[in-house]
C-alpha cells in the first residue's frame, strides 16, 4: 500500500469520495422532500390565493422546488395561451391561502378525500411509528448536531489526513439536511391537536378572523384545515327588474323595495349595496329559507350587491399568517355560524374604515334615531377595538331590532362576539360599566362622550 500512497494522495481521494457520496444522498434527499400539508391537495383541482390578491386555480401537481396548477381548459392571454401556473418553493412564503371546495368534488375526488381523513383520524402502526421517530429526531436534533461536529473533528486528526475543508462542509451539510428534513416537522402541542376541532387566526386583508375547523396536518411551513365553514365573498349585480341568482341566493327589485331571498343550506351576510362610488352598510343576516326587504331611498337603476356566502372547504395556510388558538368541540352549535361570520379586527389604520366611520358619524348626526346607522358604527367601532362605544351602539340598535332588514340577529350576533373578545381585553369591568352609564345618560349624542371618555381611560390600543 506504500506505492499506492505515493502514487495517489489519499486525501484527496477521500474527500472526492465523499463529496460525491453525499452529493448523492442529498440528491435523493432533496427530490423527495416535498411539505407535507400541500401533499394532501396534489391531484386535486385547488384555487391559490396569494397576498397580492392574485387568484388562480387548477389542479395541483407538487415537486419538491416548486408546485404546478394545471387549468381545465387553456386561457388566452394578452400574447400567448396558458395551460398552467408555476409557483417555485422560493414563492411559497407569497402565498396567502390554498382552498378546495369541499362542496365542489366529484364523487371520485370525494372519496379519494374521505380515505385521506380517516387515514389522518386513525392512523396505522407504521404511521404512529413514523410520527414518535420525528418526535426523537426533534428531541436530538441539537445532539446529532454536535455529535456530527465532534466526528468530524475527531476524523481530522492528524491535520488533514482523511478530511479536507471541502469534504468536512458537505459533511456538515448532509446533517443539516437529514435533521432539518425530517426534526423540524414535529411540534407537541399541534400534535396533541390533530384530528380536533380548532379555532385558528389568520390574517386577512389586514384584518385578523376565526375560523373553525379540523387540523389535519402541519409542517414546519403550514397548516391545513378541513371542514371550514368559510364565508367567501361574492357580489351580485342588481338593477330594475333585474334577478341575480348564485348558489341558492336570489335578489330582486321592485317598487323601491331590494329583496334577498336565501335557498342555500347556509345563512348569508349582506354586507352592503354599492352603487357606482357610493356604498351603503346593510350587515344583515338571511338565514335559510328565509327573506329580508331593504327599502331603498333612491331608484336603483345598477349596483352590486356584496355578501359573504358559506361555504365548506378545506384550507391550507402558512404558519406566518395564522395560529391554533382554542379548541372547539365543546362549542354551542348555536356559537358556530357567530364564528363563521366574526368581524374580526384591523391589524393596523385604514383610511377606507376612517373615511366611513366619518360618514357614519355625520349620518347618524342627521338622524340620531337610525337603528341601521347606529348598527353599522358600532360594528365598525367593533372592529376597530373601541369595544365601549361598540356595546353602546348596538346595544341601541338592537333596542330598535324591528327597525333592522334582519330584525336585529346580525346585530345580536356582533354583541356576542363583541362580549367574547371584551373578556379578553385590559379593561376592567367596573370601568366599563361607568362609562356605559355615562353613556346611557347622555342621550343621542352620548357616542361622542364615550369615544372621548374610552381614550382618557385606556390610552392604549383598544382606545
Amino acid at each position: 500500500m506504500s506505492w499506492f500512497s505515493q502514487v495517489f494522495d489519499v486525501t484527496l481521494l477521500a474527500t472526492i469520495g465523499l463529496i460525491v457520496g453525499v452529493s448523492l444522498v442529498l440528491a435523493f434527499v432533496r427530490t423527495n422532500r416535498r411539505d407535507v400539508c400541500l401533499k394532501c391537495f396534489e391531484g386535486y383541482h385547488v384555487t391559490l390565493e396569494r397576498s397580492s390578491g392574485k387568484v388562480i386555480w387548477g389542479v395541483m401537481e407538487l415537486e419538491s422546488t416548486g408546485l404546478e396548477l394545471r387549468y381545465r381548459d387553456a386561457v388566452q392571454d394578452a400574447n400567448h395561451v396558458e395551460s398552467s401556473y408555476v409557483l417555485y418553493a422560493d414563492e411559497f412564503a407569497d402565498i396567502q391561502a390554498m382552498y378546495r371546495y369541499a362542496d365542489d368534488l366529484d364523487q371520485r375526488d370525494k372519496l379519494r378525500r374521505e380515505k385521506d381523513i380517516q387515514r389522518s383520524a386513525h392512523p396505522t402502526v407504521f404511521v404512529r411509528m413514523w410520527r414518535g421517530a420525528q418526535h426523537f429526531f426533534s428531541l436530538a436534533g441539537d445532539s446529532l448536531v454536535e455529535a456530527l461536529g465532534a466526528i468530524v473533528g475527531s476524523l481530522r486528526k492528524p491535520a488533514g489526513r482523511y478530511i479536507n475543508d471541502t469534504g468536512e462542509k458537505q459533511l456538515r451539510q448532509l446533517g443539516a439536511t437529514m435533521i432539518g428534513s425530517v426534526g423540524k416537522s414535529f411540534d407537541p402541542l399541534l400534535e396533541r391537536l390533530i384530528g380536533q376541532k380548532v379555532v385558528v387566526e389568520i390574517a386577512e386583508d389586514g384584518e385578523v378572523h376565526e375560523h373553525v375547523g379540523v387540523l389535519k396536518t402541519y409542517s414546519p411551513d403550514f397548516v391545513t384545515l378541513l371542514d371550514v365553514q368559510y364565508p367567501q365573498k361574492q357580489s351580485h349585480a342588481i338593477g330594475e327588474g333585474a334577478n341575480g341568482h348564485a348558489r341558492g341566493l336570489e335578489t330582486s327589485v321592485a317598487d323601491g323595495v331590494l329583496r334577498v331571498q336565501n335557498q342555500g343550506p347556509q345563512p348569508v351576510l349582506v354586507i352592503s349595496l354599492q352603487a357606482g362610488d357610493e356604498e351603503e352598510m346593510l350587515n344583515a343576516v338571511v338565514d335559510r329559507g328565509e327573506t329580508i326587504e331593504i327599502h331603498l331611498e333612491n331608484p336603483l337603476e345598477q349596483a352590486e350587491l356584496n355578501v359573504r356566502v358559506v361555504r365548506e372547504m378545506d384550507l391550507i395556510v402558512p404558519r406566518t399568517r395564522c395560529v391554533v388558538r382554542h379548541r372547539a368541540e365543546r362549542y354551542e352549535p348555536e356559537i358556530l355560524p357567530e364564528i363563521v361570520f366574526d368581524l374580526g379586527f384591523m391589524l393596523q389604520g385604514n383610511s377606507l374604515a376612517d373615511a366611513r366611520e366619518k360618514r357614519l358619524r355625520q349620518r347618524l348626526a342627521e338622524d340620531p334615531h337610525s337603528a341601521i346607522l347606529m348598527a353599522n358604527l358600532g360594528a365598525l367601532m367593533l372592529q376597530k377595538q373601541s369595544f365601549v362605544e361598540a356595546e353602546y351602539l348596538l346595544n341601541r340598535a338592537y333596542s330598535m331590532r324591528l327597525s333592522l332588514p334582519d330584525s336585529g340577529r346580525r346585530t345580536a350576533m356582533l354583541l356576542h362576539e363583541l362580549r367574547r373578545r371584551a373578556n379578553k381585553a385590559p379593561e376592567r369591568a367596573d370601568k366599563l360599566r361607568a362609562l356605559l352609564y355615562t353613556a346611557g345618560n347622555n342621550g343621542a349624542d352620548a357616542t361622542k362622550n364615550v369615544a372621548v371618555t374610552a381614550v382618557s381611560h385606556n390610552g392604549g390600543p383598544h382606545a
